[in-house]
């Protein structure tokens, strides 16, 4: 059974670029079937450069998520059959990768690093300025009750 989307089914968990439509399969299991939006890999070059973001036919059901290998004209508002078709040949997508840090975080972490460094050597600092006194002034009271 092909609907459009209700709220009481399943939500999208991709970057959704269509509708989703809903479909249940013959074990009653509901999925939600959409185009998703993603960054494609890109290599490393010392210029920027554009690049669009990839489409792909993604399913959500309430455990798990799959992805269409084929990407066919029209999705995903085509037939029960035809959606439950690319259901069955769609792989589990895999759990999402850990982007690369960007420059901007590697220097924030950086900055922390040295400031937390800096307050370190402050604390070391304070307390051998503390500990110094102390005995300055041990001393001081010491020769004071011992000329007494």
């Amino acid at each position: 059974m092909v609907q459009n989307m209700s709220s009481d089914l399943i939500i999208p968990r991709g970057n959704q670029l269509t509708e989703g439509m809903n479909i249940t399969t013959h074990a009653g299991i509901r999925w939600t079937a959409y185009i998703e939006g993603y960054s494609p890999r890109r290599p490393r070059r010392l210029l920027a450069q554009t690049v669009l973001p990839g489409r792909r036919l993604r399913f959500d059901s309430a455990s798990e998520s799959r992805i269409s290998p084929e990407l066919p004209a029209g999705s995903p508002f085509l037939g029960e059959r035809r959606l439950l078709g690319l259901l069955a040949r769609s792989p589990l997508l895999p759990d999402p990768e850990q982007p690369p840090p960007s420059p901007a975080l590697l220097r924030r972490r950086r900055w922390q690093a040295r400031i937390a460094a800096g307050r370190a050597r402050c604390v070391r600092g304070g307390r051998a300025l503390v500990n110094t006194v102390r005995l300055v002034g041990e001393a001081l009271l010491e020769g004071h009750w011992a000329r007494s």
